[in-house]
C-alpha cells in the first residue's frame, strides 16, 4: 500500500527516541563540561531545519551564541576564521554531506572542536569528527525524513541539557517518548481534516522561535511528499512584504504552540484572517485552536522548548495523509533519492 513505509517510520519515533535516550543520554551529559564560546552548525536540508532549532536552544537555554554556518565559506571561498574555543556541529542523517564534512575538517584545522550528529556511525562525517552523537533511529527507508529528524532534535536537546544540567529539563526530556505516543493518538482526527486540502496548490507555513524549525520542516514535507508550493516564514518576516500574497481563501498554516512567541503569532494570524485567509492552526492549546478556521492538535502541557517534537509529528501525519488522498506515494517522491551529496 502507498505510504505505509513513511507511516510506519512516523510510528517508530517513540521507540527511536527511547533508544537514543537509553544509549546516549548519560554519555552526552558528560560532554557538558566543554562549554564553547560559540557554536556553529553545518547542515543541509532537513538537518538544517534541525539546526534552526539548535540555534534557539543553545542561545535561549544556555546563553551560548550560535550561528548557522554557510559551508561554502570554508569549502569554496576558503576563508580563514578564528575558531578557537568554537564548537562546530555537523548534522547529516547519512553522514555523507561532502560540504558539511569539509566544513568540519577545515574548521578543526582553524582551532574548532567538532561534533557529528548522524544516523550512520560508520559514515565519513562520523569518522572525521572529534566526537559523535549517533541518532540510533535505525534504517530509514522512506525518502522523506521523519524519525531521523526527531532523533536529531533530541540529540541537540540532550547536548543543551548537558551544558547547564537543568534537572527539570532533563526530567522533561526523559518523558518525551510518551508525549509522542500521546500526539499519535490524535492521528485519526488529523486524517479526517486533510480532505479539505486535496486540491491545495500553494500555501505558507508560519512559525517563530523554537518552532521556526517546525514551519521549515513541515513546508519541506508538503513540498516533497505532496508537491505543494509551501513556503515557510518566520511570522514577523511574513509581514514584511510576503503577506501581499494573501487573498480570500489563501491557505495559511501556523505553528502556534504555547510559549513566549504565541501572542505575536496570534497577531499575525488575526491579520491574515482579516484579509480572508483560511487559517490552519497547529497547536497544543484548545483556546488557541479556536483562532483558526481549522486546527490540528498535538497535545497539551509541554514547555515551549519541547513542543517542536509533537508539533512536527502532527505535521508528518498531516503530510502523509494529504499525499495519499492526492494519489501520491509519499514513500518515493518523484525525482528524489534518500541520500543527497552536496559540495
Amino acid at each position: 500500500m502507498l505510504g505505509q513505509t513513511m507511516l510506519g517510520e512516523i510510528h517508530e519515533q517513540p521507540r527511536c527516541l527511547s533508544r537514543l535516550l537509553e544509549r546516549e543520554f548519560p554519555r552526552v551529559l558528560g560532554m557538558g563540561g566543554k562549554r564553547p564560546r560559540l557554536i556553529m552548525l553545518a547542515a543541509r536540508g532537513t538537518s538544517d531545519n534541525a539546526a534552526h532549532y539548535a540555534k534557539y536552544l543553545f542561545e535561549c537555554q544556555n546563553g551560548i551564541p550560535t550561528a548557522l554556518a554557510a559551508p561554502s565559506v570554508l569549502g569554496i571561498y576558503e576563508a580563514r576564521l578564528d575558531l578557537k574555543d568554537v564548537l562546530i556541529i555537523g548534522i547529516s542523517q547519512s553522514g555523507q554531506a561532502a560540504d558539511v564534512i569539509a566544513f568540519l575538517e577545515k574548521g578543526e584545522k582553524m582551532g574548532a572542536r567538532t561534533l557529528a550528529i548522524t544516523n550512520e556511525v560508520d559514515s565519513p562525517l562520523a569518522r572525521i569528527a572529534m566526537e559523535t552523537i549517533p541518532c540510533h533511529a535505525g534504517r530509514e527507508e522512506a525518502v522523506a525524513a521523519t524519525k531521523t529528524y526527531t532523533s536529531t532534535l533530541l540529540a541537540l536537546l540532550m547536548l543543551s541539557a548537558a551544558f547547564d544540567r537543568d534537572q527539570s529539563l532533563i526530567s522533561s526530556i526523559e518523558r518525551l517518548p510518551d508525549r509522542i505516543v500521546e500526539c499519535l493518538s490524535h492521528e485519526e482526527g488529523i486524517r479526517r481534516k486533510v480532505e479539505r486540502f486535496r486540491y491545495l496548490e500553494q500555501c505558507v507555513v508560519l512559525g517563530r522561535g523554537f518552532n521556526l524549525c517546525t514551519a521549515l520542516e513541515l513546508s519541506l514535507k508538503l513540498r516533497e511528499t505532496c508537491y505543494i508550493q509551501a513556503q515557510p516564514f518566520a511570522a514577523p518576516d511574513f509581514l514584511h512584504g510576503p503577506i501581499a500574497v494573501v487573498e480570500r481563501g489563501y491557505p495559511v498554516l501556523a505553528i502556534a504552540a504555547e510559549g513566549a512567541v504565541l501572542s505575536s503569532l496570534l497577531e499575525v494570524i488575526g491579520q491574515v484572517k482579516k484579509r480572508g485567509a483560511e487559517a490552519v492552526v497547529f497547536t497544543n492549546s484548545a483556546e488557541i485552536a479556536s483562532q483558526g478556521d481549522h486546527s490540528i492538535s498535538f497535545g497539551a502541557g509541554l514547555p515551549e522548548v519541547l513542543s517542536p517534537f509533537p508539533a512536527i509529528v502532527a505535521g508528518q501525519v498531516f503530510a502523509q495523509a494529504l499525499a495519499l488522498i492526492r494519489g501520491i506515494d509519499p514513500d518515493s517522491p518523484r525525482g528524489l533519492c534518500k541520500v543527497t551529496v552536496t559540495r
